[in-house]
């Protein structure tokens, strides 16, 4: 799902998918002048115009209320509830410059790893498991205000924000985003009965 904005804005992005490729690339930082950026991360910019700006600040107060109450529901759940021992982190909710299909992706902090390095340090005979909680970063769910099922879940919480379904819906597309984004979920049989009870 990061790909999205970059496939429709016709930019090239290098696939790296060798577990030594991050870390090379991290030393490597840039090749003719040109920088690399991770398109997994939270911090990609890209080139707007005034108009885009104004528009996307617009959208962004328009769904406000969603992302706060998305932000506290996601707290909740990873460090009180069903994914606590996950290790999993939310440090933000916010509406996404990059999604144009997809409800939802979770991206990881600047300097976190990403999908694929977490399970490379996950695999690691001797693992720090305190240093894998750290640099495993905080993640940030990002929305996509033009997809229906984000569009209904506003305006469910603008109408209620102890609406039950509301809280499956932003919970099974957050761990869904989790495993699309390449990540592990530790609680496969609570995203199932959520699921089920959709």
């Amino acid at each position: 799902p990061a790909l999205q904005i970059f496939k429709k804005k016709d930019i090239e992005v290098l696939m790296l998918s060798d577990h030594l490729d991050e870390p090379c690339l991290q030393k490597l930082a840039d090749y003719e002048g040109k920088k690399f950026v991770s398109i997994q991360k939270a911090d990609v910019k890209l080139d707007e115009t005034e108009e885009e700006k104004k528009r996307f600040t617009k959208i962004k107060d328009m769904y406000k209320p969603l992302t706060d109450w998305w932000k506290d529901s996601l707290t909740e759940l990873t460090e009180k509830g069903a994914m606590k021992d996950a290790g999993v982190k939310i440090e933000k909710v916010e509406v996404s410059k990059r999604l144009t299909e997809s409800p939802v992706v979770v991206v990881t902090s600047q300097f976190g790893y990403s999908a694929q390095q977490e399970r490379v340090m996950k695999a690691q005979a001797f693992q720090n498991k305190d240093q894998i909680s750290m640099m495993s970063g905080r993640k940030t769910l990002e929305v996509n205000p033009n997809h229906p099922v984000v569009v209904d879940l506003l305006s469910k919480v603008k109408a209620n924000k102890e609406d039950a379904a509301a809280k499956d819906i932003a919970a099974v597309l957050f761990q869904t985003a989790l495993i699309e984004s390449g990540y592990e979920i530790a609680d496969p049989s609570a995203l199932v009965s959520r699921v089920y009870r959709l």
